[in-house]
């Protein structure tokens, strides 16, 4: 991995899925909940999962459009292969963030980041997701899940950190032209993307 987010995955299953598919340019709506009376199915996260103790309280609450397309550097956009940082378009029950365009050197696609509101097992539980896709690993010592959109799997990945209290980061790789990436380049990207805003936000303190 490119970025310095230390990324250590487990095979742990928590359910979650990736919210509507968001990059610069393309309308987002909110995250697909779980059904009205339906309960979250067996094997999948519920409020009571627990994650690893955050090692430090990153700055993200309250963060607006601009400030979140400040949180990857040049060398990281470099890195990444991304460019042109814009807020993202807002449409209906959304949350504040940045999208970044490939630079043309790689797929079409886009990379997005955004800051959710709430607490990661919160919010976790709320969401479906495939079920070969929700993995569990750490990145630089935060908690994260990974997840992609069941029967969406070939469009994007998601990755969810538990940045601070209340807050989760929420990155995504969004592919604009079917089949220029499979599942695991798409959340190996995701999971860059959120490594290298985790690192620029504890460089901020």
């Amino acid at each position: 991995m490119s970025v310095s987010s230390r990324v250590r995955r487990s095979g742990g299953l928590l359910g979650l899925t990736a919210a509507a598919l968001l990059v610069a340019g393309c309308t987002v709506n909110g995250p697909d909940p779980v059904p009205a009376g339906e309960s979250t199915p067996a094997g999948e996260t519920s409020a009571e999962t627990a994650f690893p103790k955050r090692p430090a309280e990153l700055p993200v609450a309250g963060a607006q459009d601009a400030e979140i397309c400040t949180w990857l550097t040049g060398q990281q956009m470099a890195q990444l292969k991304v460019a042109r940082p814009s807020p993202v378009i807002k449409n209906g029950n959304n949350y504040n963030g940045c999208g970044y365009s490939s630079d043309g050197t790689w797929a079409n696609a886009g990379v997005s980041l955004r800051v959710v509101p709430e607490p990661l097992e919160v919010f976790a539980a709320k969401l479906n997701s495939s079920e070969v896709s929700r993995k569990t690993f750490e990145i630089n010592g935060f908690g994260a899940l990974q997840s992609q959109i069941a029967g969406a799997e070939r469009l994007g990945c998601s990755v969810f950190v538990d940045v601070a209290q209340g807050q989760t980061l929420y990155a995504e790789l969004s592919l604009l032209s079917v089949g220029e990436m499979d599942n695991e380049q798409m959340c190996e990207k995701a999971a860059q993307a959120a490594g290298a805003a985790v690192t620029s936000l504890q460089a901020k303190g």
